[in-house]
This record gives C-alpha cells, sequence and structure tokens, in this order.
C-alpha cells in the first residue's frame, strides 16, 4: 500500500500512510533481514493506526512507545530484532499509550517541557556501541495524519489481511491484545466507537494555525482544530449484568480511558435509576464502588445527564439492551455498545460480543 520513493530529506526511513521515503544510503547498508523489519515494522505503525492514537501526546516520544509495542509483536512472531531498533521486553503486551506513560515516567519529571515534538530521549534506547552504522538507528518517522480516505483505505486492508490469516489459522500472535477487536456480523465495533470519537474531537475547522499541506503553493486554506469533546459514558449494572459481563464493560471503560487520556469522561452507574455520577480524566486511577442488581430502565440516565451535564456531546451506554427507553431521542449522539444484538429506538448499536 505504501509507494516507495527515495529521498535525502530523510536520515533512515519514513512513511506517512501513502508513501514509504527512505534514504538510499541507508538502505543500501541493510541486510534482507533488517528491511524485513522495516518494512514491516512501518506498515504496522499503519495497521495499529497509530498516528490517529497520538492525540497530543508528545511527537518523538509517542514514536519511541509505539516502536516499543511493535517490535515486541514483531520479535513474538519470529522476526530478528535488529542491533539498535527499539525493543524491550519490559513492554511485552502492552499498549503504545501504556508504554508512553511508562515512559515519560522515565524520562522527565512531571511538568519537565524540554522534551519537544520531534527531539528524541537522550537515554533508554537500545542502540549499542560499536554496531553497524545501518542499525545504530533503525526508527523511521511516522508523518502526519491520515485522512479520512487513507484511513479508510488502510481499515479495509487490514480487515481483509485478518480475514484471510483467520482463515489460515496464521494471524500472527499478540494482535488480541494490542487491537482487542471483537467482531460481529462482520462489523470492528471499536473501530466504529474510536472513529466516532475522534470525529467529535477534530469537526471544526480554523485559519490559526492554518492547513500546512498548501502554505508552500501561497494558499492559506483551514485546519482542522479539536473540540473540547463531552463523552458520557453509562454502565448498566442491573440484575441481568452478570459480574462477567460487568467486569467486561468495565474493562472497555478502562481502554477509553487508555486510548483517550485527554478526554474529560463522565461515568454513570445505573439501572433502574442512577446510582453514582464519577468524573475521570486518562492516566487517573479508576477506583469507584459499583450498585445495582435492580431492573433496568435507561430513562433515569438520559434525565440525569439533561439536569447535570447538559453540553454532553455522546453518549456511550454499555447494556444488554433489555429495558425501557425514552419516547424521543436526545440532542446528543448515543452510541449503544450491546452485550448482544438487540432492537434500540435510536442512536447506533455497537454489538461487542457475537453470540455462541
Amino acid at each position: 500500500r505504501l509507494k516507495h520513493e527515495p529521498s535525502e530529506d530523510v536520515r533512515t526511513y519514513a512513511s506517512n500512510g501513502v508513501r514509504f521515503l527512505y534514504n538510499e544510503s541507508f538502505i543500501d547498508r541493510c541486510s534482507t533481514e533488517a528491511l524485513m523489519f522495516i518494512l514491516t515494522n512501518a506498515v504496522m505503525h499503519h495497521v495499529l493506526a497509530h498516528q490517529q492514537r497520538r492525540l497530543g501526546r508528545k511527537g518523538a516520544l509517542w514514536q519511541l512507545a509505539t516502536d516499543y509495542a511493535i517490535n515486541t509483536l514483531l520479535h513474538r512472531n519470529g522476526l530478528k530484532i535488529p542491533t539498535g531498533a527499539n525493543y524491550d521486553k519490559a513492554y511485552e503486551k502492552m499498549y503504545a499509550e501504556e508504554i508512553y506513560e511508562a515512559l515519560k515516567e522515565q524520562f522527565y519529571a512531571e511538568g519537565d517541557d524540554a522534551f519537544g515534538e520531534t527531539t528524541p530521549p537522550q537515554e533508554g534506547t537500545k542502540s549499542q556501541e560499536g554496531a553497524a552504522e545501518e542499525s545504530i538507528v533503525l526508527s523511521g518517522e511516522i508523518r502526519e495524519d491520515l485522512d479520512t480516505q487513507t484511513e479508510s483505505e488502510w481499515h479495509y486492508a487490514d480487515s481483509v489481511a485478518r480475514e484471510v490469516a483467520t482463515r489460515k489459522s496464521a494471524l500472527p500472535s499478540g494482535f488480541e491484545r494490542l487491537a482487542k477487536k471483537m467482531r460481529s456480523s462482520g462489523i470492528d465495533w471499536r473501530f466504529e466507537l474510536y472513529n466516532a470519537i475522534n470525529k467529535h474531537m477534530r469537526n471544526n475547522y480554523a485559519f490559526m494555525p492554518p492547513n500546512k499541506k498548501h502554505i508552500y503553493r501561497g494558499i492559506a486554506l483551514p485546519s482542522l482544530a479539536s473540540d473540547t469533546l463531552s463523552l458520557c459514558v453509562a454502565i448498566d449494572t442491573s440484575g441481568s449484568i452478570d459480574e462477567t459481563l460487568l467486569g467486561a464493560f468495565l474493562e472497555e471503560f478502562k481502554a477509553i480511558m487508555t486510548n483517550f487520556p485527554a478526554v474529560k469522561i463522565e461515568l454513570i452507574i445505573a439501572d433502574a435509576k442512577v446510582h453514582a455520577h464519577y468524573t475521570f480524566q486518562g492516566g487517573e486511577k479508576l477506583d469507584f464502588p459499583v450498585k445495582g442488581g435492580g431492573g433496568t430502565d435507561y430513562r433515569p440516565v438520559f434525565d440525569y445527564i439533561d439536569g447535570n451535564i447538559p453540553m454532553s456531546t455522546m453518549l456511550l451506554y454499555f447494556t444488554d439492551g433489555d429495558g425501557w427507553f425514552p419516547r424521543r431521542p436526545p440532542h446528543y449522539e448515543v452510541l449503544w455498545a450491546l452485550s448482544r444484538d438487540a432492537k434500540v429506538p435510536f442512536g447506533r448499536k455497537l454489538v461487542l460480543f457475537s453470540q455462541k
């Protein structure tokens, strides 16, 4: 999917989801195994949507975190990790977001802004003294955010590749951890959910700063600017939700917190009434009691949001879909994260678990 182009502007290699840029002298010195690693590493950044998941994190530190996440996956699947690549067994089975937080604590004190968007850490990488020149810096650049069309194309290509690999019983080890994709009727519910959240985070245009893509032509076009997303998450704790399912709902809530650390989330615990309301932001510890066990009535949650969180942009409701619904849809978007396929009168449903 990447068009290969030599470029003297890059030291090693870089990719923007459309082109694979490489320094010819660097590539000429690489072994076949190193080239296999480089190309796979570049593709995996796009397969795992690392550009879209950055969300305001420091560019070079995020690049390092995503490299660690990918390279532990490649090592687990038998690819040789060249000397100088960012690899550490300690980060195995960790999300890039989790690794980022660990690296931030390792390299920088709280509030230290000495590390910028493009300056890499000065210590902690796996380069070894005396290593061959071509493997001293085996980390490429992942440049620019993908446009919507390219993002969709990568998602489609990824879906096809996974389907083929699954049929051949050759799905790479570790994908269930890093991608965490559960499907129902061919729909990747997490991709749909994260796309919906991202849509609200970047849905306004502004001239400050301008779109840099056309500046060289003397044309100043507006760029996408992020609105403050007000996300509500409701978790159904009624008697029809057993402990296993409730635990799954809570785990998915934690995953959202991890993947969207900049988003403030209003968490509502409810069955036939609202039992509690908590406010969380990424990085905070999740420590709260879970009350419930009664019937299921969705109306109190919508009434509570209208009365207490009126500026909400989206409601994500984890439930089994068996309860009393409001007669009219609210002014904000509603996503029903369902444990099984069920009818909903409004909003969009995402079925988390396939029926057995």
